[in-house]
């Protein structure tokens, strides 16, 4: 059995240079691997997930507790039909695969990452701050864009210290 048990850091918003905010989703975002959907916060080491790519085994995760947190709430159906399925926090940050007509008319491609805080209307992709959150970034042995909550999120490949 894998241990899932992960030590969490605390952060203030406020702590966090500019540069430095981190990607990520929130507890309880449903994450596509190769035993089914699972929450994220339900990931281990060593899970296959299912990425644009194939099966992808997860290198690393990182946990960070925000404080007043400003997240970008995407949302149920705001980018299409069930995407997401329901309500979706992401880090400000958080890269976003557009396959329809905002990556055409906006970046003039069939496709493209944009972070969710540019994708913001106000509206139906809007800017909250939220208490407390759990924030969980995922790593890989490679950039690679996974299925989560109906969204096509990037994550960035994990880095071994020297």
């Amino acid at each position: 059995m894998k241990d899932r048990a992960m030590t969490p850091q605390t952060t203030t918003q406020s702590d966090i240079p500019g540069a430095l905010r981190p990607a990520g989703i929130t507890v309880g975002t449903p994450v596509l691997t190769l035993d089914g959907e699972l929450p994220v916060q339900f990931l281990a080491l060593g899970d296959r997930v299912i990425t644009r790519n194939g099966a992808r085994v997860l290198k690393a995760i990182s946990v960070q507790v925000l404080r007043d947190a400003a997240m970008i709430r995407v949302s149920a159906s705001a980018l299409g039909h069930d995407r997401p399925e329901s309500d979706v926090f992401l880090a400000p940050s958080q890269k976003v695969l557009l396959r329809d007509w905002r990556a055409k008319a906006l970046y003039g491609s069939e496709t493209a990452l944009v972070e969710a805080a540019r994708l913001a209307d106000g509206e139906y992709i809007r800017q909250e701050t939220v208490a407390e959150l759990r924030l969980f970034t995922l790593h890989f042995g490679r950039d690679e864009v996974i299925y989560a909550g109906g969204l096509e999120l990037a994550c960035e490949s994990a880095t071994v210290p020297a």
